[in-house]
């Protein structure tokens, strides 16, 4: 025997035995996961096929579907879908180009500034920003509105935020960020010396940009514009806040008017609706991961003679500083001021200079007095906190599993638990709605359904996160505890968990921040005894009291600020590494 032989032997033993067994725990994760993914659709679909209520008498049927494709408003809803979908992905790429192309590749003054903002953007919940534009561009008390008809002497309103447009320029305003985050990556990985070849071979920096640059990052542009368009699909809180009350409606608002509008509840219109809208998500899904899967073919890092390098753009950098502050000011600094100033007010009416003669800290004594909001808050930081480790403990089981495993059956247990990203919230707080409310389990009702739909829902998200950071560890580092005679849980507690550490802080509190504020689930699932912030902040918009939801909203843009400054300043976390593509 060799002494190669010697060593490799009981390495590759030690190394069958781990994977051996921890096909076990494989199986038994797996069978988790298939039924977070997979037992709320079953009954999704079986909901579409059933005649009656849940626990209610009923037989199968196809009548259902008949209703809900004969349904007059359906030609009107599809359309809107589109036009929605479509026209925020158009916004939302737009920008998030420009801005990768500024932040990630020129000389622009104050980067990183601009980069925190960005983060501070993509965390900030939507419905923050639906209360800040309704103030802004409502036409009757919009403050742009008002201040545009007093200079130019308007008699009506010049916008009207409750409008298909008012829809996809908020929604791509502050989906924005995450086009960026996908973008901006590939444009920092682009070897300058391509870009320097080109100018030195007589064309132009236009030239150049057109034929070098943006070929490159075209792959990752179309691959944002189809993630960004099945979340247009999905999205809920944007169309049932500003579309809805014009009868606006688009699937995800017209899924959730059958249940909670129209009564008695059309519960198999409802579910006919979702199942049609999850197949259409789960299509538009398989083609995102088919396109970047294709991104290999525009590969420029290659190890030899690679080089990164910023653009001088010379006196244009004021110009881009200026582009960035504009942008920034519009989404950020605009939308919060206005929050802080309707904060202070007892209504919020027509602006004038009295304004500031009523202004009290009232609405801030009446949410910390209003015990549903409170509860509320709290129920909220603890699905935020616990369901937040959970889902990403679980990713990172998952991801160990198949990045590192050696098991049959590994690439399936990864099919499964990123099968929910083709899940819209909307279908998913249906399904599981149907799925434990005809179950003798006390879970519906309760605050544990609701970790259960945020763990299903965002899974595939912390998968990825984490991810990430196992594919970076080389397997040198464990085969050569394994060889010394460490144990696999020796290994994974000494060395594998210690190295991914940082990735799972950073998943955990992206997690954190998404639960904190997640709406078109929990408007679903909450009820009187399990409310949840975003659903109490969704009942003062839906009822006018834009003053104590002005106060709410500003606390949360508190927790949120601060939640990021903790995460960057004191636990060294940088959302910047994370990819969400």
């Amino acid at each position: 025997m060799t002494t190669i032989q010697a060593f490799a032997r009981p390495y590759f033993g030690r190394h069958d035995a781990l994977f051996g067994n921890g096909r076990w725990i494989m199986i038994v994760v797996g069978l988790f996961v298939a039924f977070l993914s997979l037992y709320p659709v079953m009954w999704l679909i079986f909901g579409s096929l059933y005649s009656s209520h849940p626990l209610e008498d009923g037989y199968l049927t196809f009548n259902n579907y008949i209703r809900a494709f004969s349904n007059p408003m359906l030609p009107s809803t599809i359309y809107n879908t589109v036009v929605f979908s479509v026209g925020q992905t158009l916004v939302a790429v737009g920008i998030g180009t420009v801005l990768g192309w500024i932040v990630a590749r020129t000389n622009t003054p104050g980067r990183q500034v601009f980069e925190f903002l960005i983060l501070i953007l993509f965390l900030l919940p939507t419905l923050l920003a639906v209360v800040a534009w309704t103030m802004l561009l409502s036409p009757s008390k919009g403050l742009i509105n008002q201040a545009l008809m007093f200079v130019f002497g308007l008699e009506s309103a010049p916008f009207d935020i409750y409008s298909l447009g008012g829809m996809i320029f908020v929604q791509g305003l502050y989906l924005a960020p995450l086009a960026y985050l996908i973008i901006a990556p590939a444009f920092a990985s682009i070897d300058a010396s391509l870009e320097e070849s080109a100018r030195m071979s007589g064309s132009s920096s236009l030239q150049t940009f057109h034929r070098i640059t943006m070929p490159l990052v075209k792959p990752a542009i179309l691959s944002s514009a189809l993630l960004l368009f099945v979340v247009g699909l999905e999205s809920f809180d944007i169309p049932q806040l500003l579309g809805a009350p014009q009868r606006i409606f688009t699937f995800t608002s017209l899924i959730f008017s059958s249940i909670n509008v129209f009564y008695p509840p059309r519960f198999g219109l409802a579910t006919a609706l979702a199942t049609a809208l999850l197949l259409v998500a789960i299509i538009c899904v398989h083609f995102y991961r088919k396109a970047t899967q294709q991104t290999s073919r525009f590969e420029t890092i290659k190890g030899k003679g690679y080089r990164v390098g910023t653009i001088d753009i010379g006196g244009w950098r004021w110009v881009t500083f200026a582009v960035c502050s504009a942008f920034f000011f519009v989404t950020v600094v605009l939308p919060i001021a206005v929050l802080f100033v309707g904060s202070f007010l007892d209504y919020y009416g027509a602006f004038d200079l009295a304004v500031f003669n009523r202004m009290s800290t009232e609405n801030y004594a009446r949410i910390f007095r209003h015990p549903q909001l409170v509860e509320g808050f709290f129920n909220s930081m603890g699905l935020a906190i616990v369901g937040g480790a959970i889902c990403v403990l679980l990713a990172a089981v998952v991801a160990i599993i198949t990045v590192k495993g050696r098991m049959r059956g590994r690439g399936s247990l990864d099919f499964i638990a990123m099968l929910p990203i083709s899940f819209p919230s909307t279908v998913l707080g249906l399904a599981l709605l149907w799925a434990w409310i005809t179950i003798p389990v006390p879970v519906y009702g309760t605050i544990v359904i609701l970790g259960l739909a945020y763990i299903t829902r965002y899974l595939p998200i912390g998968l990825r996160t984490v991810s990430g950071g196992v594919i970076q560890l080389s397997s040198e580092l464990e085969e050569a505890s394994l060889m010394s005679g460490a144990s696999w849980g020796y290994t994974l507690r000494r060395i594998i968990l210690p190295l991914i550490k940082p990735t799972l802080a950073a998943a955990w509190l992206m997690m954190f921040m998404i639960f904190l504020r997640e709406l078109s689930m929990s408007i679903l699932l909450a009820g009187p005894g399990n409310p949840v912030i975003s659903v109490v902040m969704f009942d003062y918009y839906t009822s006018g009291e834009l003053g104590p939801l002005s106060a709410a909203s500003i606390l949360m843009v508190c927790v949120t600020v601060l939640v990021v400054f903790i995460a960057r300043r004191f636990l060294g976390i940088d959302y910047t590494n994370l990819r969400v593509g």
